[in-house]
């Protein structure tokens, strides 16, 4: 069992938890009657932004619904959520879904943000003399199992024609362990994610090696049940209307924003400002870029050995949505 296999098993224990507490998904199977709405989020997320300002709330209330927010730690407890029916909708990585799929629990995708690919990269002190991917050969580079830094490490090798034999990669469990097992020098390189790309970026001089330009997406993605989708399509409109106004409420007051998930996860303000500045929010539909971004990670970790099935990503999109609103393209 892999450590990604292990985060799933203890998501899926959480998960059991949650649904024995007495979490649930829409009350009455949805429809048109009304009822609860349950949206899984994570602390940090668009979803948290929109949850903050409150305007779901009344958009549904006209509607005869009422909202129910689900704080998830991780985008895994977040789709597990999803499988179980706990929740309605909610919102993950591209990784995490990816994982979902291949171990044979199905995902729904309801839309896709907008590429994101300055929010993750490859670092190294700036006085290592570390400065490309040629670079990397025999050096030791640190990524989570499966990560979105993961994903870029093994496109980068690739494009230099180099392979993770030629690396020595380096596990670590999160982004506190990571930045820590960087500042003592336990890997030369470092891969990470907004805000703690930025937050590292702060606290030492570094180098970037590269970022994801060119190479992936870095992607994240709004699910929902298959219920959901079928019977309450009207409400997962508004839902996504209501996610693209405040997507650009946070574009057009990017201060603002910052501060609001810097509350949410306990951080300075400051380099979620920085992440901020290299980020364009944005709902879109899951239109052919958006497969093809999903399964090059998917054909990509398949090969690497991280997940054991080949899976089709247009599988899991519907082609004809009907729960896209005018303002999402």
């Amino acid at each position: 069992m892999n450590r990604f296999t292990k985060s799933i098993a203890a998501a899926a224990a959480a998960v059991l938890l949650l649904a024995g507490c007495g979490g649930g998904g829409s009350a009455d199977g949805g429809g048109t009657e009304g009822g609860e709405v349950v949206i899984g989020y994570q602390p940090g997320n668009t979803l948290a932004l929109l949850k903050a300002q409150g305007t779901l709330e009344d958009r549904l209330e006209a509607e005869g619904y009422e909202v129910a927010w689900e704080e998830l730690a991780i985008g895994t407890l977040v789709l597990e959520a999803l499988n179980t029916g706990n929740i309605d909708f909610g919102h993950s990585s591209d990784a995490n879904a990816i994982f979902s799929a291949a171990n044979g629990k199905p995902i729904e995708y309801a839309a896709s943000e907008n590429p994101y690919p300055e929010g993750v990269a490859l670092l190294s002190r700036a006085d290592s003399g570390i400065t490309t991917v040629a670079d990397l050969e025999g050096t030791r580079i640190g990524v989570v199992e499966g990560g979105n830094m993961h994903y870029l490490l093994l496109r980068a090798l690739e494009r230099e024609g180099l392979s993770v034999d030629d690396v020595d990669v380096v596990y670590y469990a999160n982004a506190a362990d990571g930045m820590a097992a960087f500042r003592q020098g336990e890997f030369e390189v470092f891969g990470t994610w907004d805000p703690f790309l930025a937050i590292i970026q702060e606290q030492i001089e570094t180098t970037t090696v590269l970022d994801a330009e060119g190479l992936a997406d870095n992607r994240t993605f709004y699910f929902a049940t298959p219920e959901f989708m079928e019977n309450d399509p009207e409400i997962l409109s508004i839902i996504l209307e209501e996610l693209q106004k405040s997507n650009q409420w946070a574009n057009e007051n990017s201060v603002d924003a910052a501060a609001i998930l810097a509350d949410e996860l306990g951080l300075d303000p400051a380099p979620l400002e920085t992440a901020n500045e290299r980020r364009d929010y944005g709902v879109l539909a899951m239109d052919d870029a958006a497969v093809q971004a999903q399964q090059d990670l998917a054909d990509t970790f398949f090969d690497a050995g991280l997940i054991e099935n080949e899976i089709t990503v247009a599988d899991y999109v519907d082609t004809e949505p009907t729960w896209i609103p005018e303002n999402v393209k």
